[in-house]
């Protein structure tokens, strides 16, 4: 019973770690996706998605939500897969909740 309150707190600590790495991860993307959209298409990124500007266009807004979420899904992933290794280089434990694997499985 005495590793109850341990429990808890390992498993508390990994979801502060997990969200924050993941904010983190999601302003950065945020951050490179503005980059890009602004060197391709040399506007602000907000003009382009507004349906009552003259600029707006179905097309370019479809591509744009499609690169987004990509950004974003690509971001999760590197943001779970860094927060993983520093709790494992913190702790030298495997993060709660997750199950080793073997490396060729």
């Amino acid at each position: 019973m005495r590793r109850l309150p341990d429990t808890i707190g390992r498993e508390r600590s990994w979801k502060l770690v997990s969200t924050a790495t993941g904010l983190l991860g999601t302003l950065v993307a945020k951050r490179h996706l503005r980059a890009a959209y602004s060197a391709v298409r040399k506007d602000t990124p907000s003009s382009a998605f507004d349906p009552t500007k003259a600029r707006f266009s179905w097309p370019g807004a479809l591509l744009w939500a499609v690169a987004a979420g990509i950004g974003l899904v690509m971001a999760k992933m590197v943001g779970d897969r860094v927060a993983a290794i520093g709790w494992e280089l913190a702790t030298g434990t495997a993060p709660p909740g997750i199950d080793e694997e073997p490396a060729g499985a």
